[in-house]
């Protein structure tokens, strides 16, 4: 992440909080929740794929369940 713009990163943080509501949605988490850094870095790439943020919420979470 230390290669993004502080734009980016923004859009980074705000794509991940929604990513993380559509996983409380969805039943795969309830808060508080804190990702560790190889699932953070799971999410980051989630992102520069091109998932959005409900993709992203499955593709993490459901294969964990």
């Amino acid at each position: 992440m230390d290669d993004m713009s502080e734009r980016d990163q923004a859009m980074l943080s705000e794509w991940v909080r929604d990513a993380f509501d559509a996983a409380v949605h969805a039943g795969y988490i309830s808060p508080p929740w804190k990702p560790s850094a190889a699932m953070r870095n799971t999410l980051q790439s989630y992102y520069v794929s091109g998932l959005n943020p409900a993709e992203a919420a499955q593709a993490l979470f459901a294969t964990r369940q």
